[in-house]
């Protein structure tokens, strides 16, 4: 996907929490070389590109430091918790900060993780004028049956990689699903795969292990085209 979707998709997204939260934790990952560190970054030139210059008022400084220490608190609330013997917790506090706070305040507020299927476990974020929010943790090797869209999907890769039979998709990419595009997402070999899904709609699963996810109330899975 070009840079010209790409900002398309997100500024479609304006106002809706869902898919601003995918917009800030995926500029987040690809700011920062912890993450995500590539050569085609399409995304941080949209978001460059966004910006409008202006003045800067007189207590700017005052408010870039204190935002500064802001996010060092909470990196240091995230490194004590990387520690936690709850290994669902480590993981997400290892995060990007945009993912990493929503998901801790969805299970501060008893969201639990829930079975989503074999080596898959989601934690659904929120719900935002329909639109939802979910984090899912996908082992190597497992993945979603063969499925198509009702409406538009948003997945950001966080951790691992993931193939769909078109193509592999790796952690900062942005990928796109609408309704004609079938896929069957895959966890690839190596580290576990975490996604951020951003929503809408149902899924329309194809052949009979997708009929029993639904039949069960098994999540969205993962996204489509790579942006």
């Amino acid at each position: 996907m070009n840079a010209e979707t790409l900002t398309t998709v997100f500024e479609a997204g304006r106002g809706n929490r869902a898919v601003e939260l995918l917009a800030q934790t995926t500029f987040a990952m690809r700011a920062d070389a912890r993450f995500v560190e590539r050569e085609d970054d399409l995304a941080a030139a949209v978001f460059l590109a966004e910006e409008d210059p202006a003045a800067l008022d007189a207590d700017a400084l005052a408010r870039v430091f204190g935002r500064i220490e802001a996010a060092d608190a909470l990196d240091q609330r995230a490194q004590a918790l990387a520690g936690a013997r709850d290994g669902l917790t480590a993981e997400v506090a290892a995060l990007p900060s945009p993912v990493r706070e929503a998901a801790l305040q969805a299970m501060a507020e008893h969201h639990r993780w829930t079975f989503a299927g074999l080596g898959i476990q989601r934690l659904s974020l929120f719900t935002d004028q329909g639109e939802q929010a979910e984090l899912l943790r996908i082992e190597p090797g497992h993945g979603v049956a063969d499925h198509d869209h009702e409406d538009e999907e948003l997945t950001l890769v966080l951790t691992g990689a993931y193939h769909d039979g078109h193509a592999s998709y790796l952690p900062g990419d942005v990928s796109v699903a609408r309704p004609g595009f079938v896929h069957t997402p895959k966890a690839e070999p190596g580290e576990v795969c975490y996604v951020l899904l951003a929503y809408r709609g149902a899924l329309k699963f194809k052949g009979v292990f997708g009929l029993a996810q639904r039949a069960f109330g098994f999540p969205t899975p993962l996204g489509g085209k790579r942006a």
